[in-house]
């Protein structure tokens, strides 16, 4: 029975009770040690489960704060298999089972878990109103303490509560993640509060019927009316045989935790031999040891283990639950495992982790021992930490990983090469979540190997992972150790790193003169990485773009580059772009999204999608491209450094402004605040921002920003008019300020250099920046910009000259003439949704005398992009979860897009909207 507790009973109950109505929340208790949490967690349980709802249970301990997945392997370890759908929930499987994870690099595992343990909650839940208790979340491994905090951002749409007990002033594994956990909840912490006079009386009176008047005032007292603190105290009276009478109650003192500590070492003193060592197994052992691991760490025989786990039973110091036991509460365990001094409890470990291994347990569980022993140069305990990390950056926890590599790495390794090996390990896994002190693990991985042919190896490794996670600099500066002292390494290995250098080095104007005279003397080759660097200088150099296609599309068509991990990958998909094949372009970073969606691969993902939105965006599939970019950029925009952000900021707010939403453009900007000078990134970001202060009509900001830009492309050596296309957009600006002449002079230079390269996209918009400085040549050249990109897959380019012919036609007094370039152009704009241009060709063919038809409120064009893909998929047949899953939503979110769906487009059945949509 619980004293004193009706109020807390009654928020936990009602706030619980909102998963009946589909609503979750995220419930915390807080308070001291012994309060009472655990108990109000028990009983909410028990209520919760007598009406209805599921309850799933986990408990965080001090031994397996460290353990990937600890808390959320527990609160599914009673799932069935039939409970695993297929679908994203499949990925909870790398969690939960490591031997059923495919390998894949560390932050994609990592994510993929994420992804699939909230689907797995998801899928429960669906199932029925669901209440997922975690007691001691302070000590909650940090994976779980992140799963849970992204799955406590859902729940306002689930049927699931989160009830957390949490100890106050006792350090967390992770503050900013517990944190983040916390500030979740609705409604401030359940907070129990000490037992007062009357309820201690109560108490008092029960187990001690015949104390002095002045005795339960006197427990009070001792124990400020904490309710655990007051049961150790009346268990030790009565060990004690003390008479409760008013005399003694004069004596009595604070009895807190070290109290606890005495009292519990006497009631073992009176115990049968064996008690305090089998007691003690269980505190080294942690929470849910079967005893006969407790047995053999104590050194008792099987039949003397059971008589003295009963008497520790009968003592209040030891329960069960099925096969599992364990002390009755931290305190309890604390104090055991506090008798022990540092030494012993070294010892005490190590026999524990011999123990498991003898059982071949999971290198993991070992391993949760062997952080806790001392290191003695022990071969066995490095190979078995390592073994350790390894699964559990299958598992998806880099962080474990990290802890246990760690622990490896002071034992310490027998020799130089497998330090190396484990430093290079250790920044990987920190690379993985994106840790600060990766590149220096890397760096120093790379100093300590003990052959060429391993400095050479560590340091490809590290590089492409900072290369890919947005750490350019440092993955060059990793390069440049690979290659030093490199004699005698093999020539492959030699080519992808000094290729990988270069990738990484090209990306800033600091670096690109000293990529080029890595370039200048290597001879072209038939390896991938090679082939692209040969390929980006050319783009560069603005060769025609037959010559570097031949060399990029057999670099990609390989599939090597995206198998490795490198940033190569990156690099020769931007060059198909701008050299024009946006179709191929389009078809593998397709393949690369279908590959990675269904394995939760996000990092591949980002990739795939802000590249693809890119491709679309010049084809003038602006709805698609906005899906595209605002995924890769909300993913990033949480998970990446700077660096990596930048690239997808500029891909959407590039999309945005196409779209006509210059108001989200210019919030997407302002999350990154003024881009760091130098880099690539940098660069394609003022000119897209240029381009939205044109659209904004503030070209003397456009003019500023695309001088910058200029000066840029000029340090990297770029006079590609496709890659660096500022001087077209300069024109535009330096027109609207006066300066024609200067215009003329770029829009020329422009388009020479667009003669050189033989595309469409940059003839074109050459031919329109001088159509705008040449009066009454205007329309000819405008006639033949549209004559050149007509057949083209530039379909932005050529909807911008459409409507710029359109204008010039109108403006020389050809009113009709202009109305058919004005009405295709409006009807190319619309259908890719080229908002922008649409706005401007309606207003055109307004003032030509025309009455074009409204803007969209209804039909397909009235869709969003969000909404377009969402109506796509319920098209095709997909389930709402099954669109949530792919997309990578919440199941809420496509509900909402549905039903602004079916209203704008006038349907109320699936079958219905795929008859509108086609």
């Amino acid at each position: 029975m619980l004293l004193q507790r009706d109020a807390e009973l009654a928020s936990l109950g009602r706030q619980v009770a909102t998963v009946r109505a589909g609503i979750g929340r995220m419930i915390i208790v807080d308070g001291p040690a012994g309060i009472g949490k655990s108990s109000l967690l028990s009983a909410t349980a028990e209520t919760a489960a007598a009406a209805g709802i599921r309850t799933l249970r986990a408990s965080g301990s001090p031994l397996e704060q460290d353990a990937g997945w600890g808390v959320a392997r527990q609160l599914f370890a009673t799932l069935r298999a039939a409970e695993f759908p297929v679908g994203a929930a499949a990925l909870a499987r790398r969690a939960l089972d490591a031997d059923e994870a495919e390998p894949v690099r560390g932050g994609d595992a990592m994510h993929a878990a994420l992804h699939g343990l909230t689907w797995l909650a998801a899928g429960v839940a669906e199932r029925g109103p669901t209440l997922m208790v975690v007691d001691d979340v302070h000590w909650a491994d940090p994976p779980s303490l992140r799963w849970l905090a992204g799955l406590g951002r859902q729940l306002g749409e689930l049927p699931l509560a989160i009830l957390c007990a949490v100890r106050s002033g006792e350090p967390p594994t992770s503050v900013d993640l517990l944190d983040e956990l916390l500030a979740l909840a609705p409604e401030p912490p359940v907070r129990p509060g000490p037992l007062g006079p009357a309820a201690v009386g109560a108490v008092v009176a029960h187990r001690l019927p015949h104390a002095g008047a002045t005795f339960a005032p006197a427990c009070h007292a001792a124990t400020a009316g904490n309710p655990f603190l007051l049961g150790a105290l009346l268990n030790h009276l009565i060990a004690e045989r003390v008479e409760p009478t008013d005399e003694f109650a004069a004596t009595l003192s604070a009895f807190g935790p070290e109290q606890v500590a005495r009292s519990v070492g006497r009631q073992l003193g009176r115990l049968p031999a064996g008690s305090a060592s089998l007691a003690r197994a269980f505190a080294v052992l942690g929470r849910g040891a079967p005893l006969r691991h407790a047995r053999e760490l104590a050194g008792l025989a099987p039949d003397d283990a059971l008589r003295v786990a009963d008497r520790l039973r009968a003592a209040g110091l030891l329960d069960r639950a099925d096969d599992s036991w364990f002390l009755v509460h931290p305190l309890v365990a604390g104090a055991l495992y506090g008798e022990l001094g540092g030494g012993s409890r070294s010892l005490w470990h190590a026999r524990a982790a011999r123990l498991l291994a003898l059982e071949r347990a999971d290198p993991e569980a070992i391993a949760l021992h062997l952080l806790h022993t001392e290191p003695a140069r022990d071969e066995t305990t490095v190979a078995t930490l390592r073994a350790a990390a390894s699964r559990a950056g299958l598992r998806g926890a880099p962080q474990s990983a990290a802890v246990f590599l760690r622990r490896a790495l002071v034992e310490p390794p027998p020799d130089r090469a497998v330090e190396a090996d484990l430093r290079n390990e250790l920044g990987l896994a920190l690379a993985a979540h994106v840790q600060p002190e990766a590149p220096a693990l890397l760096a120093e991985a790379v100093d300590l190997a003990a052959t060429p042919e391993q400095r050479a190896r560590i340091a490809l490794s590290g590089a492409r992972a900072l290369g890919l996670s947005g750490h350019f600099v440092e993955a060059g500066r990793l390069c440049r150790s690979g290659l030093d002292r490199s004699d005698g390494i093999a020539a492959d290995v030699r080519a992808q790193l000094e290729a990988e250098l270069v990738g990484n080095i090209w990306l800033d104007t600091s670096t690109v003169d000293e990529a080029r005279g890595w370039l200048r003397p290597a001879p072209l080759s038939t390896e991938p990485a090679w082939q692209v660097v040969a390929a980006l200088a050319a783009l560069f150099d603005g060769a025609p773009a037959t010559s570097t296609l031949v060399l990029v599309k057999p670099a990609i068509h390989s599939g090597r580059l995206d198998e490795a991990g490198s940033i190569l990958a990156t690099v020769a998909k931007f060059v198909l772009i701008d050299s024009g094949e946006l179709d191929d372009a389009r078809a593998y970073c397709t393949a690369l999204i279908e590959a990675a969606r269904p394995r939760g691969w996000l990092i591949a993902l980002a990739h795939g999608s802000f590249l693809r939105a890119l491709a679309l965006t010049r084809a003038g599939q602006i709805s698609d491209a906005v899906a595209d970019a605002r995924f890769a950029y909300e993913f990033k925009l949480v998970n990446s450094p700077l660096p990596a952000l930048l690239w997808s900021v500029f891909t959407l707010v590039e999309a945005l402004t196409q779209h006509d939403e210059l108001a989200e453009a210019d919030r997407v900007l302002r999350s990154v605040g003024d881009p760091p000078p130098g880099s690539l990134a940098t660069v394609h970001l003022l000119e897209t921002r240029a381009r939205l202060r044109l659209a904004q009509h503030q070209p003397a900001q456009a003019h500023a920003d695309l001088v910058a830009a200029a000066d840029h492309w000029r340090r990297f050596g770029a006079v590609h008019p496709g890659l660096a296309c500022w001087r077209v957009d300069d024109a535009e600006a330096l027109v609207a300020l006066g300066d024609r002449a200067e215009a003329r002079r770029l829009a020329e230079e422009h388009l020479d250099l667009a003669a050189r390269v033989d595309l469409p996209g940059p003839r074109g918009a050459g031919l329109r920046a001088l159509a705008r400085t040449s009066g009454r040549k205007a329309v000819d050249l405008l006639e033949e910009a549209v004559a050149v990109l007509a057949d083209s897959p530039e379909r932005l380019e050529y909807a911008r000259a459409l409507v710029d012919l359109g204008a010039a036609l109108r403006r020389g007094n050809h009113r009709e003439a202009a109305r058919e370039p004005l009405r295709l152009a409006l009807t190319v704009a619309d259908g890719g949704g080229m908002r922008l241009l649409a706005r401007r060709a309606r207003q055109e063919l307004s003032a030509a005398g025309a009455r074009p038809r409204r803007a969209a409120v209804t039909g397909v064009d009235a869709l969003t992009s969000a909404e377009l893909r969402v109506a796509s998929l319920a098209a095709e047949g997909h389930s709402n979860p099954e669109i949530a899953q792919r997309l990578f939503v919440t199941r809420r979110t496509v509900e909402t897009h549905l039903t602004h769906v079916y209203a704008k487009l006038g349907v109320t059945t699936r079958t219905d909207l795929a008859a509108s949509l086609r």
